[in-house]
């Protein structure tokens, strides 16, 4: 072959490797994870790079072996299978059934242990965590916060042997229904959710937010219901070590789960799911 045409020939086995090279990603690359109380696929790793559920799904064929964790322990295995759309209202919402059928935890797809450290749930009523949740609400124009925590996590997140804390509270005036979620249409005065992490940054805490909202006086958006959100899981997604938090949020008509990754004293929000009114 003529080294001119050899050169041709080169060029476009490149760029025809690059326009099908998502089409030829081998199965054992492709690693959904799925919220099962939500029934949605948040996202998950294909050739080892974090990809959001709308470009996941079509790698996911169908057939793919899943482990199931919840906060504190491992529930076993099962198969997946291809996701498919969750239907109205949720149409955008991504759905994965299993065999055998689940109905609690995080179904991670991967052969590595997704749970290597276990987070450790510590007293609500520590008095060092609720000044640090008073001092947060009042930097948000609350004056008499009333300090409702409802979970404070030890869990070294990294794996450098120094742990971090997790920390969710939430106040709702309105009261919560009979699924556990946020009762009220409208947020009232006092309302709040929050969700922060507490590291060690140079010798000195850092509190670093995750979730958010604030209602210290009434609202006028005409809507505007409050949030409940907590930490449901904390898993190795990705198979490297370090472990990624995932918050579970719920409001009047409906809910989500959103996965955040630890980067130094940064925090990503890499993708998540839901479905709601």
């Amino acid at each position: 072959m003529p080294k001119f045409k050899k050169i041709i020939f080169a060029v476009l086995l490149g760029l025809l490797s690059s326009v099908y090279s998502p089409l030829m990603v081998s199965a054992q690359d492709v690693h959904g994870i799925v919220d099962v109380n939500e029934n949605c696929l948040m996202g998950g790793i294909s050739a080892g790079k974090w990809l959001e559920a709308d470009a996941l799904a079509p790698l996911l064929k169908g057939g793919e072996r899943y482990r199931l964790y919840t906060l504190t322990k491992a529930l076993g295995e099962t198969t997946g299978a291809n996701p498919n759309s969750a239907g109205e209202p949720c149409n955008e919402t991504k759905e994965v059934a299993f065999s055998p059928k689940v109905e609690d935890g995080i179904a991670v797809g991967g052969q590595w242990n997704a749970l290597p450290r276990v987070p450790r749930a510590l007293s609500t009523k520590d008095p060092a965590y609720r000044q640090v949740v008073a001092n947060i609400l009042r930097r948000h124009g609350f004056v008499r916060p009333k300090i409702n925590i409802t979970q404070i996590l030890r869990i070294d997140l990294d794996g450098d042997g120094i742990e971090e804390v997790l920390v969710s509270a939430t106040h709702l005036a309105g009261g919560l229904s009979v699924n556990g979620g946020p009762m009220a249409v409208q947020a009232k005065p006092g309302d709040y959710t929050l969700v922060f992490l507490r590291k060690l940054v140079k010798g000195k805490a850092q509190d670093i937010i995750l979730v958010e909202a604030y209602y210290p006086r009434a609202t006028e958006e005409p809507w505007s219901p409050p949030e409940q959100n907590s930490v449901a899981a904390v898993l190795d997604l990705n198979g490297d070590g370090k472990m990624e938090i995932i918050v579970h949020g719920m409001y009047y008509e409906g809910s989500s789960s959103s996965v955040f990754r630890l980067d130094g004293n940064k925090v990503e929000n890499v993708f998540g799911c839901g479905c709601g009114a």
